[in-house]
């Protein structure tokens, strides 16, 4: 089955939801470290807040210089591009995650831009 069939399925029962990445960028060394166990949370946070199949989820962990929250170092940004969903579940099952591995809530900030489907690539190539 092609993602363009998978997708139109989606989209006949009207979950068309689907397709998000969601980076993460930090200066907290500690989750650089559990790198793994970190995108596994995000992943896991996207398919319970936003309902996604694994296979749509993509989760990047960048290691950045340096980052701040309200001019605080030790901090994280969450950056979401999906088609649709739900980023206030989303922002606050990630934060809850995170604050698991020692970061407050207070020191994470993210944003949600919502992509139409000829704005999201997979298998090389545009959705829509």
């Amino acid at each position: 089955q092609t993602v363009q069939t998978q997708l139109s399925a989606h989209q006949r029962r009207g979950r068309c939801h689907v397709m998000p990445l969601v980076t993460v960028f930090t200066d907290v060394d500690g989750l650089v470290a559990k790198k793994q166990e970190v995108c596994q949370m995000v992943h896991e946070a996207v398919k319970s807040a936003l309902g996604k199949p694994d296979q749509y989820i993509t989760v990047a962990l960048m290691k950045a210089e340096c980052v701040t929250v309200a001019g605080q170092e030790a901090s994280v940004v969450v950056e979401v591009d999906s088609i649709g969903g739900d980023f206030g579940a989303l922002i606050s099952t990630i934060a809850k995650g995170l604050q698991a591995h020692g970061v407050e809530p207070s020191k994470v900030t993210g944003t949600f831009r919502g992509v139409s489907f000829k704005e999201f690539a997979m298998n090389g190539r545009p959705l829509g």
